[in-house]
């Protein structure tokens, strides 16, 4: 890690220790009234006994699948869809505005249909992490294929490079950068979009225990899921950056 870096990543953790900081004084202080003043210490405390007596353990095994599901579906249609699309001209714009604005579309409406096509249990609660990840995953593709440098694809036609040849030194390098930044919003959409779900139409997971707690006045032990899944956001993201960091390494070297 260079000096730069290293830094940068001081400054995160300085920001986040000054605001969690900020948080326990004021909630210490009853600033937000007795129901919302709960400070960080608190919810993590709450949160790792939860853990430890396993009342939440179910709870986080079920949302840990159906996001996973998820996520997983939503990339094997989105990264071939954001190149078929580049592949294919009239496609892309045909699809292209569609892709860019279903994310206004409240999908919860259509959980009926979902529930008539999928049945119950967590499919239909899958198949919204699946559609809210699929949008950002494969723009984001389409995005990096097409800011690809010509003169790159020139070269490798000067050099006479087969299909995979080029694909594996010239368009999977040059893409990756984007790419990447729709895999990573691909699982936070994915993430939202389940826990959302649940949160409003199940019976059971993460979503639905933050809304049980809310219901019946469980602040701390709403606090305390809620900071798991900020955790737990952060952990995911920071390893999909590092994942980045080292298929970009390897392509410099």
């Amino acid at each position: 890690m260079s000096r730069r870096e290293r830094n940068l990543v001081l400054a995160r953790v300085a920001i986040v220790v000054v605001a969690v900081g900020i948080l326990e004084l004021l909630a210490r202080l009853g600033t937000f009234g007795p129901t919302l003043s709960v400070p960080p210490s608190v919810m993590l405390q709450t949160l790792m006994a939860s853990l430890a007596d396993g009342t939440l353990v179910p709870d986080v095994v079920r949302t840990a699948i159906e996001i996973g599901l998820a996520y997983a579906i939503a990339l094997a249609i989105g990264l071939p869809l954001g190149v078929v699309l580049w592949r294919s001209r009239p496609l892309a714009i045909a699809v292209e505005p569609y892709l860019l604005a279903y994310y206004v579309i409240p999908l919860f409406a259509f959980y009926p249909l979902f529930i008539k096509i999928f049945g119950g249990g967590i499919a239909p609660i899958v198949a919204i992490g699946v559609i809210n990840g699929i949008g950002a995953i494969a723009m984001n593709v389409l995005v990096g294929l097409r800011e690809i440098p010509r003169v790159q694809l020139a070269v490798a036609r000067s050099l006479m490079l087969g299909q995979t040849q080029t694909l594996l030194h010239v368009v999977v390098p040059a893409t990756i950068p984007q790419a990447f930044v729709g895999i990573r919003l691909g699982f936070i959409y994915s993430l939202i979009g389940v826990i959302a779900a649940e949160f409003i139409l199940a019976t059971a997971g993460v979503g639905y225990r933050i809304a049980y707690d809310y219901n019946n006045f469980e602040s701390r032990s709403m606090f305390a899921t809620i900071l798991l899944v900020l955790i737990a956001s952060i952990a995911a993201n920071q390893a999909l950056i590092s994942i980045e960091r080292r298929l970009q390494r390897h392509r410099r070297a």
